[in-house]
Formats: structure tokens, sequence, C-alpha cells
């Protein structure tokens, strides 16, 4: 694991934006943790945001031209990390995003920011993958649309778990997709890094809370 990555985890646990307890998510499993996304809500944690979004595209083998951010929670994550991308790294790219209706006055559309053409190298960036269908949808709809090269998707936290089909999620979602898919981290990254250390002084994941998260991957994970 990366210093940016053991770093995340830490983000995670001090913004409470990782929380551990009992949780029941869209897919109506009852979870032991929860990852909300929206608890970045102040100009310093979206700052940082876009830091680890930016380590985790710097990753993929291309550069990106454009970060694409779905409606909603995609919308503060691609500018996030297209500043932090300058800033950071010296990489000067476009960010765009959806409009969830399409726009029939001004300049209309249902794309805001850089439209993607078929020169941009485009990565996708958003909160988690539940089954992929909304990703799989903006993928094809942007290829459809605009003849975009979709060179990968960076979520921020793979949940190594089966979609409704049985399937590894993810795998499914690149597959389908035709796109490589990061996530900055996995669950098993927080398991491997974060039990027994103390943040803001308490021990943010302990042993019974761990013993259920491995009892619901064992449900509900993929192998991988």
């Amino acid at each position: 694991m990366q210093a940016y990555q053991q770093e995340f985890i830490d983000f995670l646990i001090e913004t409470g934006a990782l929380r551990f307890g009992e949780f029941t998510l869209k897919s109506g499993r009852r979870s032991p943790y929860f990852f909300n996304a929206g608890q970045f809500n102040t100009g310093a944690e979206i700052e940082r945001l876009g830091y680890f979004y930016a380590c985790a595209i710097r990753e993929f083998d291309v550069e990106p031209t454009l970060v694409f951010g779905p409606a909603y929670k995609g919308i503060p994550i691609c500018i996030a990390a297209a500043i932090a991308l300058r800033q950071q790294f010296d990489v000067d790219t476009c960010y765009g995003f959806d409009r969830k209706e399409i726009k029939e006055h001004g300049e209309g559309g249902w794309l805001v920011g850089k439209e993607p053409d078929p020169k941009d190298r485009v990565v996708l960036v958003d909160d988690v993958v539940t089954d992929g269908a909304t990703k799989i949808h903006m993928i094809r709809r942007l290829r459809a649309a605009c003849s975009a090269r979709i060179s990968g998707l960076v979520i921020a936290l793979d949940r190594k778990e089966k979609n409704a089909d049985g399937e590894d999620a993810v795998a499914a979602l690149q597959a389908a997709g035709g796109v490589p898919v990061r996530s900055i981290i996995t669950i098993l990254d927080i398991l491997e890094y974060l039990p027994g250390r103390s943040i803001n002084g308490r021990i943010a994941l302990n042993s019974d809370v761990r013993g259920r998260i491995e009892t619901y991957l064992e449900e509900h994970g993929t192998s991988g």
C-alpha cells in the first residue's frame, strides 16, 4: 500500500466519511460499515479529496486530457481532481460533468464544462461502485454522443463485493464498460491498515468490528 492510500484511510476516519455500525445499503444488504462521499463538505476536505483522486489517476498508463464526473457526487470530485492534477503534478486537464435533465435554453445540452471529443483521453471519477449500471450507462452515453475515448474510471473505495448476479461488481463493470477501473483503496486495504490504529485519540477499528466486516465479506465479498 502506498503512502497516499494510508493517508486516505486516515482522512476517511478523521472526516467521518467512513463509519462502522449497521447500515442498509442501496442493494438492501446490511453492512457493518458505510462510506459517504457527501461527508466531504469543506474547502479543505474537498481539496484533500482531489489530491487522493489525482494520485490514483496518475497510476493509469495515460495522462488524461479530461476528468469527467457523473452527477451528482462526481461533480465536485472531477473539479477537485482537475485542480489537484494542476497544483500537485503540473498536469493541466479539463473537467466536465453531465446534467440529470437536458437544458433547453442558453447553451443547451446535457454536458457542462469541456465536451469530450475523439482526441480526448477521458478519465471518469465517482465515489463507489454498487452494481456498476450507472457507470456503464454514462460510458456508453459519452461514447455514443461524443465518440469519447474513455481511458479509465477511478472510484474512492472498492467494497470488493458481488453484484446482484453474483459477479465481482468492479470486474463486471470493467468487462461491460471496456475500461480499466482503479480505486484509491479497497476494503481489504482498510482491514490491513486500520485495526488497532489510534486516530484522534481513539482506536478506529477494533477486533469486534473487524470480525463483522470479515464475516460480511465471506457472504458478499469476491475472492480477489
